[in-house]
C-alpha cells in the first residue's frame, strides 16, 4: 500500500509597508505561526524546536524595538544619567526568553531521543513505515495528490518549511544589521547576529528532517538538541554581556586609546594643558559615559580652565561619538590659584 504525500501549495502574498520595524514583526509572526502549525501536522521535533526559537525571536524583536526607542530619550530630571540602561534591561529579558525556550526544547528533544533509542511506544516501527510508504509513493507515481496523516509519521514536506525559515531569517539578519550599523546600536547589531544564528539553527532542522525522511529518524531529535544548544549559548552570551554592563564594566582598551588620542591632540594645541590621566568609562546602553582628569596650569582663570575643558569634551565626542557624557576633573598643584576674572 502506498501512502499519499500531502500537497502543499504556495500562494503569492501582498505586502503592506508600515515601517521597517513593523515589517520585521509581520515576517516573524507569520513565520512563527507557519512553523508551529507545520511541526504539529508533520510531527517534526526539529521543526517544533525551530518554531519555539522563532517565537522567542519575535518577543526579542518587540523588546529590542521598545528598549531601543526608550534608550534614545535624552536625560531629564527623572533619569539625569539618561535612559541607556533600558537596553540593558531589554537584553536581560531577551536572555531569559532564550534560556527558557532553549531548556524546554532540549528536554522535549531529549525525551524523543530516548524514546527512539529504546524503541518505546512504537516510534521506530512508525518511522520505518513512513520511510517505506514514502519510497513506494515516489517510485509508483510522480503525481502529488491529497492524502492524510499517519499518527507520529514525520512528513517530508516539513523540509520545505525549514527551508523557508532559513531564507526568512537570513533576510531579517541583513535588514537588521543595516539599521544597526547606521544607528550605531549594539543591541540591534547583536539582534541581527541573533537572526543569522537562527538561520543556522533552521539549517540544522532542515538536515535533521531530511535525515529522518531518509530512514535515520534519530537525526530529528538530535537536531532539536543541537538547536537547543545554540539557543542556550545565545542566551548565555546576551546574559553575560548585560550583567557586565549592569556591573559598570569598563570600556575596551581600543576605546580608551581613542579617547587618549583625542585629548593628546588638544594637549598639543593648549600649552596650559600640562597632562591628563585616569581615563575611565562605562556603558550606558548604546552610549558611553567617560571621565578623566586634566592637569592644568594653576595660574589659569576659571574661564580659561573651562575653555580647555570644553575643547577636550568636544574633541572626545567628535572622535568617540558613543560618548554621551564626558565628565572632567581639573587638577593643579594649587587649586586656589584657579580663579574667576574680576
Amino acid at each position: 500500500m502506498g501512502g499519499k504525500i500531502t500537497q502543499i501549495r504556495f500562494h503569492g502574498s501582498h505586502q503592506h509597508r508600515h515601517g521597517e520595524g513593523d515589517e520585521h514583526h509581520h515576517v516573524h509572526a507569520d513565520l512563527v505561526t507557519t512553523l508551529q502549525n507545520s511541526s504539529k501536522v508533520m510531527n517534526s521535533a526539529s521543526l517544533l524546536a525551530d518554531a519555539v526559537h522563532c517565537g522567542s525571536d519575535l518577543l526579542s524583536d518587540f523588546v529590542t524595538l521598545y528598549t531601543f526607542k526608550m534608550s534614545r530619550k535624552p536625560p531629564d530630571a527623572l533619569y539625569p544619567y539618561g535612559y541607556g540602561k533600558y537596553e540593558t534591561l531589554g537584553s536581560l529579558t531577551v536572555a531569559a526568553f532564550l534560556l527558557t525556550g532553549g531548556i524546554g526544547i532540549g528536554l522535549h528533544s531529549f525525551e524523543l531521543l530516548i524514546a527512539i533509542i529504546n524503541g518505546s511506544t512504537g516510534m521506530v516501527e512508525a518511522t520505518a513505515a513512513a520511510a517505506t510508504d514514502a519510497a513506494a509513493t515516489t517510485s509508483s507515481s510522480t503525481k502529488i495528490g491529497h492524502g492524510h496523516h499517519h499518527g507520529d509519521i514525520l512528513d517530508p514536506n516539513a523540509a520545505w518549511f525549514a527551508g523557508i525559515s532559513v531564507i526568512a531569517k537570513e533576510w531579517l539578519y541583513r535588514a537588521t544589521i543595516k539599521v544597526g550599523v547606521s544607528e550605531r546600536s549594539e543591541v540591534l547589531i547583536a539582534n541581527a547576529w541573533h537572526h543569522r544564528s537562527d538561520a543556522y539553527s533552521s539549517a540544522v532542522a532542515l538536515v535533521a528532517i531530511l535525515g529522518s525522511y531518509a530512514g535515520i529518524p534519530v537525526l530529528d531529535p538530535l537536531g532539536g538538541v543541537l538547536v537547543s544548544g545554540i539557543v542556550i549559548k545565545q542566551g548565555s552570551g546576551i546574559l553575560s554581556s548585560a550583567l557586565k554592563e549592569l556591573m559598570d564594566h569598563g570600556i575596551s582598551k581600543s576605546d580608551v586609546d581613542t579617547i587618549r588620542n583625542a585629548v593628546r591632540q588638544i594637549k598639543e594645541k593648549e600649552p596650559d594643558l600640562i597632562d591628563f590621566h585616569s581615563i575611565r568609562g562605562r556603558k550606558q546602553g548604546p552610549f558611553h559615559h567617560v571621565d578623566l582628569t586634566l592637569q592644568v596650569d594653576s595660574s589659569l582663570t576659571m574661564e580659561q580652565a573651562r575653555r580647555i575643558e570644553e575643547n577636550v569634551q568636544g574633541a572626545i565626542k567628535k572622535q568617540f561619538p558613543q560618548a554621551q557624557q564626558v565628565l572632567i576633573y581639573l587638577d593643579s598643584s594649587n587649586q586656589k590659584n584657579i580663579r574667576s576674572n574680576p
